[in-house]
């Protein structure tokens, strides 16, 4: 037994020796492999991002694509105005649907509150499934218009821009839209009804009379004015900011207070040249006319029933 034991030391040894070599042998060979391992992982992180690359690619096309009719790129920087929709839904009348287009970035009203977030545009199809909003309280009816466009443009409704109209429709309700007009465009398109007298240097608004309806109308050269209980017609040039009245040719009916007090003030803004802004309110447009002196002025809204028959049947003679 001595003998053996003694023996088997030496030959222990020997053979830890050759495992050792062959441990390190093996571990020498397997770099190139874990070498290689890193490569495949490279390269698949290579490809994923390639991938990552076309994906993103691919948004961005959407985002900036074409329609059926006209490129997405000629929306950028307009604002298309609405005042009916063909369908299952009718406009509030008297209001009007405004869309405005930035860069990946869309601004619409609908009567009362603003929204406004990203929209994206893939092939034939524009979709805003997510638009936030002031929130401002208003008429139901346009409260109610504001809940219906928000959902129209989530609807993700098919597109087509041609001869300045966008047309969009969900297979419900069609909506065309045309660029707002400006200047003389503007203001022909509407009656406008007198709600407040300027003062104090444009600083106080006073509130017409409820129970009157004052109102002015604009066609081409012409101006047609109910400012109380009198009518009459004039000459008036119009720019994208002035108004120059020519003579005002009114009726001569006695006018009692508060009618007579208004009629004063309406006539007495709109002679010479005056300047004039047009602004959107929670109830429509909003037409404010200053006079000369820059003191003193009217604010009106836009509605389209006052005066509707008058520039057809109006005359500049006056009468008793």
């Amino acid at each position: 037994m001595t003998w053996k034991t003694g023996m088997s030391c030496p030959v222990v040894a020997a053979a830890a020796i050759a495992l050792l070599g062959a441990l390190s042998a093996c571990a020498s060979s397997s770099t190139p492999a874990a070498g290689s391992s890193s490569g495949a992982a490279s390269s698949g992180s290579s490809s994923a991002t390639s991938s990552a690359s076309v994906r993103s690619g691919s948004a961005s096309s959407a985002a900036t694509g074409s329609g059926t009719s006209g490129a997405a790129s000629e929306l950028i920087g307009k604002t298309l105005v609405a005042k009916e929709v063909t369908g299952s839904y009718t406009i509030v009348p008297g209001s009007a649907i405004s869309l405005t287009f930035e860069n990946g970035t869309l601004a619409a009203k609908g009567g009362c509150n603003n929204m406004f977030g990203q929209y994206t545009v893939a092939g034939n199809v524009l979709s805003a499934p997510q638009l936030a909003s002031t929130m401002m309280a208003c008429d139901g009816a346009l409260m109610n218009q504001d809940t219906w466009l928000s959902a129209f443009l989530a609807s993700a409704p098919t597109w087509t821009y041609s001869g300045g109209t966008l047309t969009l429709a969900n297979g419900t309700d069609t909506v065309a839209l045309t660029e707002a007009p400006t200047g003389a465009g503007v203001l022909e398109d509407t009656g406008w009804k007198l709600v407040g007298l300027i003062t104090q240097s444009g600083s106080t608004v006073t509130a017409v009379d409820p129970s009157l309806t004052p109102w002015i109308r604009f066609s081409g050269d012409r101006v047609v004015l109910s400012p109380s209980c009198n009518t009459g017609s004039g000459t008036v040039q119009i720019t994208d900011t002035t108004l120059t009245f020519g003579p005002i040719a009114m009726t001569t009916r006695a006018c009692l207070a508060p009618s007579s007090d208004v009629e004063q003030a309406v006539l007495t803004v709109l002679q010479g040249t005056t300047t004039y802004t047009v602004n959107d309110g929670p109830a429509g447009a909003i037409l404010t006319i200053m006079a000369t002196d820059g003191t003193t002025g009217l604010q009106l809204v836009a509605d389209p029933a006052v005066g509707a028959d008058a520039m057809s049947s109006m005359t500049a003679t006056p009468t008793s």
